[in-house]
C-alpha cells in the first residue's frame, strides 16, 4: 500500500510546535505510517478502523489521526508531547 500522510499547513503547524526532539520522533512515526499505518496505531475511542491514535517518542508524544482506507491518506487531528 502507498500511505500518504496529508502535509497541510495545519500540520506543519503542529510539528513545528513541538521541540526538536519531539519533531525528530515523530519523523520516525511518519515514516512507519506511511508503511502500514494500522500496524503502529490502535482505536482511538470505537474501534471504527479510521480514527487511530500512536505513541511516539518512548511515549512522551501522542498523535490522533484519522485513516482514509479508501484514499489512502492520513490526516493528523491533534499532537501531544509531554516529554
Amino acid at each position: 500500500m502507498n500511505w500518504q500522510l496529508i502535509r497541510s499547513q495545519h500540520t506543519l503547524d503542529m510539528i513545528l510546535a513541538l521541540p526538536i526532539e519531539g519533531q525528530l520522533a515523530l519523523l520516525d512515526l511518519i515514516e512507519a505510517l506511511e508503511s502500514d499505518p494500522y500496524a503502529v496505531t490502535e482505536p482511538y475511542g470505537i474501534d471504527d478502523k479510521i480514527t487511530r491514535q500512536a505513541l511516539f517518542g518512548g511515549g512522551a508524544g501522542l498523535a490522533v489521526l484519522f485513516v482514509n482506507a479508501i484514499t489512502q491518506r492520513i490526516t493528523v487531528l491533534s499532537l501531544t508531547w509531554t516529554g
